[in-house]
């Protein structure tokens, strides 16, 4: 069940009943130059659900969108729960687990600029 909520800006959306922080997600999209719109790299908190609560999206040409509910982009967070494909091994990780301290340490990072 999700409520109606407007973000600062006054857009509508639904703010998912969301549990207690479970995890924190990195995910790498595949050719997102197609659609400038679409994240290309994403970190995602998300409940034990995979309801995500918070999201940082950066974009191929190097935007980065911060969401969170009651923000200005707290319409664009995900309405479903995560695809999260089984983690990668070796090499560079593109998809999987990272720590809360990573996703609160980039949070802080792209809050400032």
């Amino acid at each position: 069940m999700s409520q109606p909520a407007l973000n600062r800006n006054g857009v509508p959306y639904h703010l998912p009943d969301f549990g207690p922080p479970a995890r924190w997600l990195k995910l790498v999209f595949s050719d997102p130059a197609d659609a400038s719109d679409l994240p290309a790299l994403g970190y995602y908190e998300c409940d034990a659900d995979d309801v995500c609560r918070r999201a940082i999206d950066i974009r191929a040409d190097g935007g980065v969108r911060l969401a969170f509910p009651g923000g200005p982009d707290g319409d664009r967070l995900p309405k479903r729960p995560l695809h999260v494909p089984p983690e990668r091994e070796g090499g560079d990780t593109l998809y999987g687990a990272i720590s809360q301290q990573e996703f609160e340490a980039l949070r802080r990072a792209f809050s400032r600029a």
